[in-house]
């Protein structure tokens, strides 16, 4: 057995979701909401994003290490991650990878999160550990655009830990400049259960921040 949902995390309705439509490689893709922690609680913007049809799988206030959870990792996230045109296709890439995990931080772009205390985290990391979610950052560090397309699309070939604004085709700000070595530095939980093996299957990419 897995955890679809993330022990020890709020449980609120995302509404519809669709299931997952890719194999490959498991990713975790990081956003923030653009308000700010002392505000806001993770379950406000939580119901925010559901209210706006753009829900996430984990909202995390790192201030006060509320973690609200609105889509099961066995969902596709409802905010866009980024389109790209292949194969007469427009491929969303957000379906693609055994699961792709989106994170929304209650945060700032311009204010790092990981400047700050990061209250939650470990249970955080070791849920996506047991996704098999890579801890690393193959786009290179969080908050340095300009990579060509190619780059990218390279990069999210590998899974692992990406910035909302390193999908391949994403117009998203993104979290800012991050330090990934502080965000991984919460130890691994040896006690969550992984997932079994990959399993085969039959509005325009915006900053979550609010308006």
């Amino acid at each position: 057995m897995f955890d679809a949902w993330m022990p020890g995390a709020e449980r609120i309705d995302g509404g519809n979701a669709p299931g997952p439509s890719g194999i490959g490689a498991p990713r975790a893709v990081w956003t923030v909401t653009g308000s700010g922690p002392d505000a806001w609680s993770a379950k406000e913007e939580a119901r925010r994003l559901v209210d706006e049809g753009r829900s996430v799988h984990l909202v995390w206030n790192p201030v006060t290490g509320e973690v609200v959870q609105s889509l099961a990792a066995t969902r596709r996230s409802r905010m866009p991650m980024g389109r790209t045109y292949r194969y007469a296709l427009h491929v969303d890439h957000g379906n693609e990878g055994r699961v792709c995990l989106t994170v929304a931080v209650v945060a700032r772009p311009e204010e790092p999160f990981t400047d700050g205390p990061m209250l939650g985290l470990s249970p955080i990391l070791a849920w996506l550990d047991s996704w098999d979610v890579a801890r690393r950052w193959p786009a290179g560090p969080p908050g340095h655009r300009g990579a060509p397309a190619e780059a990218l699309a390279r990069a999210w070939s590998r899974g692992g830990y990406f910035s909302h604004d390193q999908v391949p085709g994403s117009s998203s700000k993104g979290p800012g400049p991050l330090d990934g070595a502080r965000l991984f530095s919460a130890p691994a939980d040896p006690g969550v259960r992984t997932p079994p093996g990959p399993r085969r299957s039959g509005r325009q990419p915006t900053a979550v921040s609010r308006r």
